[in-house]
């Protein structure tokens, strides 16, 4: 009767007490808030929304967690480090649940050890199928929270700052490199310019070196000639011979074109005007 039944709800109790499997079964169903977030919308008046939505969520799916210890959602002060564990350990999450209760099939009404057996392989399919659905669930949950995450979110724009920091100080040292580089070929042209023209410069001045110098030959010779060419008219036979001593004082102190000029005096046939021209040559010569 009433204690027979009474003792068979103890010994059932006793055999769930006792055995670990049976206890998990048990665990894994009875009186758990199974509520997982499928959409979350952030607010920037409320940053704390994502941690109370959160962190209850995983503090109850931590008791199924087959690793130990279970890391926390944390807060907004949790370090980056730290955060980046956390859904390592959840992206790998190991869970011990079992939904062996929520099978089909009594093993213990089947008629033979046939049908024990069929029942066994629909029970165990039906509860794998059941884990997984469960382990994807519980994926999209992590995901969700990984997406939302604002630890995550300004850790990513601190990178994308660092980047775009990063790539105005490149941008800047490559126009710096740029700027130096221009200068650099304008002073070598500005050098280039100043060392041309310095070398046109003494150029010019060595061409008119050179023709001063020639000039000065020219003029040289020149002298030269006219001084012989006056000279000879005082030679053997010539027609101012007895005048010789008189020509070779004043061919040596004349310029050339007085020279010349008493040499075509001289030479012209008019003996009274070469006289006088000679006259005033050696006047001019001796003072």
């Amino acid at each position: 009767g009433e204690e027979e039944e009474e003792f068979k709800l103890l010994s059932a109790a006793w055999e769930l007490l006792g055995s670990e499997e049976k206890r998990r079964q048990y665990d894994s169903l009875d009186y758990f808030n199974d509520a997982l977030p499928t959409a979350f919308r952030p607010r920037a008046d409320d940053p704390g929304r994502f941690f109370r939505v959160f962190g209850p969520v995983f503090a109850r799916q931590a008791k199924f967690s087959v690793a130990r210890p279970v890391p926390s959602v944390g807060d907004d002060e949790t370090p980056l480090e730290e955060v980046q564990r956390f859904y390592a350990f959840w992206t790998r999450f190991r869970s011990w649940r079992d939904f062996s209760l929520l099978a089909e099939y009594d093993t213990a009404e089947a008629e033979d050890r046939e049908e024990r057996r069929w029942m066994q392989r629909q029970n165990k399919n039906e509860v794998e199928r059941l884990k997984r659905s469960e382990m994807r669930r519980l994926m999209s949950a992590v995901e969700l929270a990984q997406e939302n995450d604002p630890r995550l979110h300004r850790a990513k724009e601190e990178r994308a700052a660092e980047r775009e920091l990063q790539r105005r100080r490149k941008e800047e040292a490559l126009a710096a490199e740029k700027r130096a580089k221009a200068e650099a070929a304008e002073q070598a042209r500005a050098a280039e310019a100043a060392a041309a023209a310095a070398a046109a410069e003494r150029a010019s001045k060595d061409s008119d070196k050179a023709a001063a110098k020639r000039e000065k030959e020219k003029a040289r010779s020149a002298l030269k000639k006219a001084r012989k060419e006056l000279k000879s008219l005082g030679e053997e036979g010539a027609a101012w011979r007895a005048r010789a001593s008189d020509l070779e004082a004043v061919a040596s102190g004349l310029p050339l074109v007085e020279i010349e000029a008493l040499h075509a005096t001289l030479s012209a046939g008019d003996d009274a005007a070469g006289t006088d021209a000679l006259e005033a040559a050696l006047r001019k010569v001796l003072g």
